[in-house]
């Protein structure tokens, strides 16, 4: 198996400005997410994950003009989402030269938009983001979509990976932007049990925690926010992109057995 994918995730608003929340809310403008992108492709990050958290509730689509002006910016692989309900809107983000498009609300919908998106632009170009969360029994629900309807995480999961999902971005709502460490029994069970690669989100603040989740479970990608913008223990904003895979070289052969 490869080694995974350390994804710093982008949040935009309306206006284009790139913002940090906690619980998906308590919004902190952090800068230009042009600029914020070309910081990380200088970096050289694995992959940039950049939503626009309010094109949905917009009805609209992420701005084309702006993933255009991304891609110019960027030397990363991109992948990009907000609103996107067409397989047209798909067709126009990959040849402007992003590697995979983000959906999400318009499976809540029209789940069989995936399967139409799969078969005609690959499994590979198509990532499902999933927001998740413990009800107060501690079942793992999830939904498409930020208003979407709860469902049984298990099931959704399942029914993206048999329509042809290239991959699950488990956006962990309750821990998101909180820096309190990822749901690792969740991510380890829906691993044992899917065979769709698996990306976490939510929760992330160091890279040992990003380490003891991949210790428990190899993970196709992690990828954090608040991580990657502030500086420690600060809501200061530094961007920045830790050195996990020199750590991890220190760990073998504890982690040999997973990459292997």
């Amino acid at each position: 198996m490869l080694r995974p994918r350390l994804i710093p995730a982008l949040l935009l608003n309306r206006e284009l400005h790139l913002v940090k929340t906690q619980a998906f809310a308590n919004r902190h403008y952090i800068g230009d997410p042009l600029n914020a992108a070309y910081v990380f492709s200088g970096f050289e990050v694995d992959e940039l994950l950049v939503l626009d958290i309010d094109a949905t509730p917009d009805n609209r689509c992420i701005p084309l003009r702006f993933v255009e002006a991304l891609a110019r910016f960027t030397t990363v692989p991109l992948c990009v989402g907000g609103g996107i309900r067409s397989l047209e809107q798909i067709q126009v983000l990959l040849s402007l030269g992003v590697e995979r498009v983000a959906i999400s609300s318009a499976l809540d919908i029209n789940f069989s938009f995936l399967a139409r998106a799969v078969e005609r632009f690959g499994s590979s170009t198509l990532s499902v983001v999933l927001n998740v969360h413990r009800d107060a029994n501690g079942r793992a629900l999830a939904r498409c979509g930020r208003d979407g309807r709860d469902q049984s995480l298990m099931h959704l999961a399942v029914a993206c990976q048999n329509a042809g999902a290239g991959e699950l971005v488990l956006h962990h709502m309750q821990r998101e932007g909180l820096q309190a460490g990822y749901d690792t029994d969740l991510l380890v069970k829906l691993n044992n049990q899917l065979s769709i690669p698996l990306v976490a989100l939510g929760g992330g603040a160091d890279q040992h925690q990003i380490s003891e989740l991949l210790l428990r479970t190899p993970l196709s990608g992690v990828a954090a926010g608040a991580q990657f913008v502030y500086a420690t223990d600060t809501r200061e904003v530094l961007l920045n992109y830790p050195g996990l895979y020199a750590w991890l070289d220190s760990q073998l052969p504890r982690f040999q057995e997973p990459w292997a």
